[in-house]
């Protein structure tokens, strides 16, 4: 069975009691809601003869903390029901505000619900709907789309929290991901022991700092009887010793880490920027521009102080308590003992509260990102703002908010501030009763006052130790997602991929085929139709239609930017698919209506698309671009500085620098999506007039708002809701005078108006 959701076995046994083969079944689905909207479990499956549909409710048994969801135990079922595939004229989804309905409508027309179910699961229902309809009119079915994609946990079988990211926050293998971020280190095997070695031997030095300092010092030297009585200089160069012995241990530490750890980070950082790289648009499209900087950013940045801080210090500490409590053991075992129950008691509290405190500082997250979300967003949209005189309402928006963040944070503070002053004080209680006790053992005779001072010193001394480790639970839980959020990237396949015997071609002549083209960018929402079409070489062809019709997807597809889920695209007779990436690539060029300018000069951004241009080649580009005249009046001319920092174009001129950009590349089909809906109708002109000087040689794809400015292509065609509609010369469709005729007509209308 494959993809959407899993059938728990004790469901699976209940279709077997109804005869149900399960081996044969294709495709499942959970719904979560009955008839009425209540909440109930209901599994819909099918097998190439009959759809089945399994109502009730699962029972599982008791959890322990960190017990992973396997232990269901009952499925009660409230109802079942089964169609035959062939009595199916369609599935389809119907959507409500808040939920949606599963239908199905039979052979007689009649249409009737089968499940309910949240919102949030309309786009998994219909892509299983197109599936079932598939398997009724015994169509072939394509599950590439479908590759890799998960809901929910197949450990826990939660939903994943982002359905774009298919990580599950409870069930990630942290110490894996550790184990991997170690792995970087391989090549720093000596310098990471060396970090380790001074680590320990810098705590070595400090643990046994309160033996000399106190113990050694009242017992030893100061003591009428001690062993090394009056020898002060002796102690005292001795504690001057090892202090500066830890501090070189530390400086060594130090200067190693700070060496290897940046290495490591720096190629991380390449590393997810050229795996990105690597992946395919709609790895980009999916996600917000911000949260991938923040992978490369951030993350990465959160590794490194994971790497610089946390490690360094956690190892540290854990030398520490454990050197502590040993030497204490040695000391008086009794006395520590007490010291080591209580200090742990103090533990457990002051880690309940931190714990409780995580919560606080989850919500508090929440609500500074909801703040800033409006920051950014009134930022970004300040000259809408004005015009509409709506100050005010964003600084009430922004007030409120940020209140709810101040409100939570005052929260945090006050219990910060009654709760902390409380446990330090027990603590310094416990200490002074330490003290109180061990002056009973030091006249008792038990121990010695210099052991007992070291004693003191050693309870103070842990009390670091243990404030490291009430955080560092949620600190590594952080460090850990963010690295697995960079091995996500790292790891992720292109979905559009080289074919593993690519077809070299280093020059195309330029005929171009769909056949029987549709495409999804989601399962279940067809945005291209079955489109199918034919561009000589050397010819101008058309693409017109309204806005949202699908035409810049179909020049978008034919760059292989996406893969087709249905039919094929030639190049010369070769699919693209087949097709090397780079000759793909190099032979054709596309000037699109989004026009983007990397920071740097404008003779840079022109000879992007070929480095190794020459400037005169430059020049030649920016005049065929009427882009030249503009240029030469810049202040530096070609040099000027573009994009942040740099000079501000409008968009006419950059629409011009891009086409340019297009043309030093000299492909064989050129695409043009809107180049010149930026420009007035007298640059547009002179584009136009450089467009025909192009054409000779060259396979030119436009698509154009202006219909005047596509007469005199040899071919057109009319795409409308995905769907091709009409196809020929412009003289041809003005005389069908269908809808290229009423999108003309329309035009000429609104020009005589304007003229007028």
């Amino acid at each position: 069975m494959k993809f959407f959701d899993v059938l728990p076995q004790l469901a699976e046994n209940e279709l077997l009691k109804r005869g149900v083969m399960t081996d044969e079944l294709l495709y499942c689905v959970k719904a979560d809601l009955d008839g009425e909207g209540g909440y109930v479990d209901v599994y819909i499956t099918f097998t190439k003869d009959t759809l089945c549909i399994l109502r009730g409710y699962e029972e599982y048994g008791k959890m322990k903390r960190g017990q992973k969801r396997k232990n269901l135990v009952s499925f009660t079922v409230s109802g079942y029901d089964e169609y035959p595939i062939d009595s199916i004229e369609e599935m389809y989804v119907d959507r409500y505000a808040n939920s949606a309905r599963l239908m199905i409508k039979d052979k007689s027309g009649k249409e009737f619900p089968i499940a309910r179910f949240s919102l949030g699961f309309a786009d998994k229902f219909e892509k299983f709907s197109q599936r079932v309809n598939c398997t009724a009119k015994n169509e072939p079915i394509d599950d590439r789309l479908l590759e890799g994609v998960k809901t929910h946990c197949p450990t826990c079988g939660e939903p994943y929290p982002d359905p774009n990211r298919p990580v599950c926050p409870r069930c990630v293998d942290r110490r894996s991901v550790f184990k991997r971020l170690l792995s970087m280190f391989g090549e720093f095997k000596g310098a990471v022991f060396l970090i380790l070695l001074t680590i320990v031997l810098s705590n070595v030095f400090a643990v046994l700092s309160p033996i000399f300092g106190s113990q050694m010092l009242y017992d030893d030297v100061l003591a009428e009887n001690g062993k090394y009585y009056g020898k002060i200089l002796m102690i005292v160069m001795l504690i001057v010793g090892i202090n500066i012995a830890g501090m070189i241990m530390r400086i060594i530490s130090g200067i190693i880490t700070s060496k290897v750890v940046p290495v490591v980070t720096h190629r991380l950082r390449v590393k997810i920027f050229s795996s990105m790289q690597r992946l395919s648009l709609d790895f980009f499209t999916s996600k917000q521009t911000g949260s991938l900087m923040s992978r490369v950013d951030r993350d990465s940045q959160n590794i490194y102080w994971f790497f610089t801080d946390i490690v360094p210090y956690g190892l540290t500490n854990v030398v520490k308590i454990v050197g502590i409590a040993v030497i204490m053991l040695t000391i008086s075992p009794l006395l520590s003992l007490g010291i080591i129950l209580t200090i742990s008691v103090i533990e457990i509290v002051q880690h309940q509260f931190y714990k409780s405190q995580r919560k606080l500082y989850r919500k508090y997250d929440v609500a500074m990102r909801s703040a800033n979300s409006v920051l950014s967003d009134v930022m970004n949209g300040q000259r809408v703002v004005k015009a509409f005189a709506r100050e005010d309402r964003e600084i009430e928006r922004y007030r409120v908010k940020n209140t709810d963040a101040f409100l939570i944070n005052s929260r945090i503070n006050s219990r910060i501030a009654n709760t902390i002053p409380v446990i330090w004080t027990f603590y310094r209680i416990v200490n002074k009763l330490v003290f109180c006790l061990g002056a009973v053992l030091v006249i008792k005779g038990h121990i010695l006052f210099g052991a007992l001072s070291a004693l003191i010193s050693y309870t103070e001394m842990a009390m670091d130790p243990i404030n490291f480790f009430t955080w560092i639970g949620d600190r590594w839980a952080k460090c850990m997602d963010a690295a697995s959020r960079m091995f996500e990237i790292m790891d992720a396949l292109p979905t559009v991929k080289e074919d593993e015997h690519p077809v070299h071609m280093e020059n195309t002549r330029g005929d171009i085929e769909l056949k029987n083209v549709s495409f999804e960018y989601e399962a279940g929402h067809p945005i291209i139709k079955n489109v199918s079409f034919k561009v000589q070489a050397g010819h101008m062809f058309g693409i017109v239609g309204k806005t949202g019709a699908g035409k810049s997807t179909i020049i978008n597809l034919m760059a292989r930017l996406y893969d087709v889920t249905g039919g094929e695209i030639t190049i010369d007779g070769v699919p693209i698919r087949k097709i090397a990436f780079d000759d793909l690539r190099r032979n054709i060029g596309i000037v699109s209506q989004e026009t983007f300018l990397f920071i740097g000069s404008i003779a840079d951004n022109i000879r992007y698309a070929n480095p190794d241009a020459t400037m005169e080649e430059v020049i030649e580009a920016a005049k065929s671009a009427n882009a030249h005249e503009f240029i030469t009046k810049l202040p530096e001319g070609y040099n000027t500085k573009v994009g942040e920092g740099g000079i501000s174009l409008s968009g006419g001129e950059k629409q011009r620098i891009s086409i340019a950009r297009a043309i030093i590349q000299k492909p064989n089909i050129l695409i043009l999506d809107e180049a010149t809906a930026s420009m007035d109708t007298r640059t547009e002109r002179k584009i136009q007039a450089a467009i025909d000087n192009l054409k000779q040689g060259r396979t030119i794809i436009s698509i154009a708002h202006r219909l005047s400015t596509l007469r005199d292509a040899d071919m057109l065609c009319v795409i409308e809701n995905g769907e091709l509609k009409e196809m020929g010369t412009h003289d041809k469709l003005i005389k069908e005078k269908g809808k290229y005729f009423e999108l003309y007509k329309l035009q000429s209308e609104a020009l005589q108006f304007i003229n007028e």
